[in-house]
């Protein structure tokens, strides 16, 4: 099953600090709900662990996270994850594209493109609660980001 996701958000943030947090694999992905970045397989490439729950079900993935392109001219970045369910009841595959602006009245505006394909179990709920789910969790992500950043503008 997969499905497709467009969201956007805008930072008050200036560029360079969201850029920042953004290529920062440890930063951004402690914002991601479930998530917990592990060990550095090469450069770019990460283990991790991602932790999900559909309604009644929950699955824990043992995943790869990598960042397939760094364009910092065009300010744009393409994420991967691949995971399979620690009790081998599915995978899942996520690919976002994040492109970063400047906004003309400041802050930064933040655009993501996103395609989740999961199988197994959690694919019986079909793509409504898949998305419904992923939608909750983007929300969260956002939140968290935006409280990382006022952070660190602090700091």
């Amino acid at each position: 099953m997969k499905t497709s996701l467009e969201k956007s958000f805008e930072v008050p943030q200036q560029l360079p600090l969201v850029w920042e947090h953004l290529i920062d694999p440890a930063k951004v992905m402690e914002c991601v709900p479930g998530v917990q970045i592990g060990d550095k397989i090469e450069e770019n490439k990460y283990n991790a662990t991602v932790g999900l729950k559909l309604g009644p079900i929950g699955a824990q993935y043992k995943a790869k996270v990598s960042y397939e392109s760094i364009d910092e001219e065009n300010r744009k970045i393409i994420l991967q994850g691949n995971g399979v369910d620690k009790r081998g009841n599915g995978n899942a595959q996520m690919d976002m594209t994040m492109t970063v602006s400047e906004n003309p009245d400041g802050g930064s505006n933040l655009q993501a493109i996103m395609e989740v394909s999961i199988s197994g179990k959690i694919a019986q709920f079909g793509s409504r609660l898949v998305q419904s789910v992923s939608n909750q969790l983007y929300k969260q992500f956002v939140s968290n980001f935006k409280k990382r950043l006022e952070e660190a503008e602090q700091s």
